[in-house]
């Protein structure tokens, strides 16, 4: 009976305020502008990795199936409502393409079948526009690339028809479940963990498994249509940082030329910034994240600016130190010039396939050790310059700034 009680809870959770028709979307709304085809390789590709490895320990095929689930942002978070536009959890995103908020994404990889799940639409009104958000049918199923998109209300019996019947303890609960949240600790209400405390409290005798590695290592390799999204991110970027250098004089404050950045992202078709942008001048230029560009840069300073344009969800990163009078003093000019060569052998060292990023860290670490140049730090002490690479060498993008994958695995 308690079972019973939490399904129909949980089912109401699930399901929309009010009931409302059903109505296909004739136009769904997809912000990432990449081929349907693409999602679906990445959901083949996500079928395969879990399908080739759910045997477990055992080495035994599980009585239920293995199934992946993932759950997409709603619309409710309080940034979200702040930037007025909704943006799609980025694993969600990556796997289908999918701009709605209140999703759901199931995998049945021995059926080499998708499943999205999405509530009923509401109508139209003067607070939000026309509505162009996709809702559960065929005619969305086939716009979407899916083999069905499912009303929400259907997830939770749909689920438990998997991987086992929630009112037969020790019979039933025997499949897999891929998901970002496979164990929950104590304590986390983020909803992801909730609902997977409640499937295995349905389903006992289910084995819970982490997703994420396998979604990393696909998110590592981009497709032509992400490679051209990303290109896009970069060149807003790098148009930015011209725009920096064209209005950068002493007597400016840091925000002035954050404000300089982000009208050059906007123009350029970014809608925001993939982080916070950096612009640290002086004693600041030292600190790795700073974020509160608020002084008044002075001829003889250095500026670091470090920023990112996020384009339809893919963020570039550019970092770019000047002299904020447009000249170098020689000192300056040495350490610019070690910091590019170091770069520049770094490129020249990787070898894809077998150069990891973090051997290309300890290379430049030893570049840096191996320079004739010295500094003094605050303790009076002369060192080499690798002590004051503080910093990693760099990161993955994507989707992320600091986009996921094994940074121990080559490139």
């Amino acid at each position: 009976m308690r079972r019973l009680f939490l399904l129909a809870l949980f089912s109401m959770v699930l399901a929309p305020a009010s009931a409302q028709s059903v109505e296909p979307a004739s136009k769904p709304s997809l912000r990432m502008a990449q081929p349907s085809a693409d999602f679906r390789a990445r959901r083949s590709a996500v079928m395969k990795a879990v399908k080739d490895g759910d045997t477990g320990t055992t080495g035994r095929r599980p009585r239920g199936e293995t199934v992946v689930i993932l759950r997409g942002d709603d619309d409710q978070g309080k940034e979200d409502f702040e930037e007025g536009r909704f943006y799609q959890e980025r694993n969600f995103a990556y796997l289908t393409g999918v701009d709605a908020p209140g999703a759901w994404l199931v995998l049945v990889p021995s059926q080499d079948r998708s499943v999205l799940y999405l509530p009923p639409r509401a109508g139209s009104s003067v607070m939000n526009g026309e509505n162009k958000k996709p809702g559960p049918g065929k005619e969305s199923a086939e716009a979407l690339g899916f083999d069905a998109v499912e009303p929400t209300s259907k997830l939770l019996g749909d689920v438990f028809t998997l991987i086992g019947d929630p009112m037969r303890r020790g019979v039933g609960g025997a499949g897999v479940v891929f998901s970002l949240a496979p164990n929950p600790r104590d304590g986390d209400m983020k909803p992801a963990s909730r609902f997977t405390r409640f499937l295995k409290e349905g389903a006992p005798n289910a084995s819970f498994r982490d997703l994420a590695p396998v979604l990393g290592e696909l998110r590592k390799i981009k497709s032509a249509g992400e490679i051209a999204i990303l290109q896009k991110a970069i060149d807003i970027t790098g148009e930015a940082q011209e725009e920096v250098m064209r209005h950068l004089k002493p007597g400016l404050f840091e925000y002035q030329i954050e404000a300089k950045i982000h009208s050059a992202f906007t123009n350029g078709g970014a809608l925001r910034q993939g982080f916070a942008s950096i612009v640290g001048s002086g004693p600041n230029a030292t600190i790795p994240h700073y974020f509160e560009n608020d002084r008044k840069m002075e001829s003889g300073d250095m500026v670091v600016v470090d920023i990112g344009a996020e384009y339809k969800l893919y963020t570039a990163d550019i970092t770019r130190t000047y002299p904020v009078n447009g000249k170098f003093t020689p000192r300056q000019r040495e350490i610019y010039q070690l910091v590019l060569d170091a770069q520049t052998a770094a490129f020249e060292h990787t070898k894809l396939g077998e150069t990891t990023m973090g051997e290309l860290g300890g290379f430049v670490s030893d570049y840096f050790r191996k320079s004739p140049l010295r500094a003094k730090d605050v303790d009076g002490k002369e060192y080499t310059m690798d002590h004051f690479f503080i910093h990693g060498l760099g990161h993955y993008l994507g989707l992320d700034v600091h986009d996921v994958g094994d940074y121990s695995r080559p490139m």
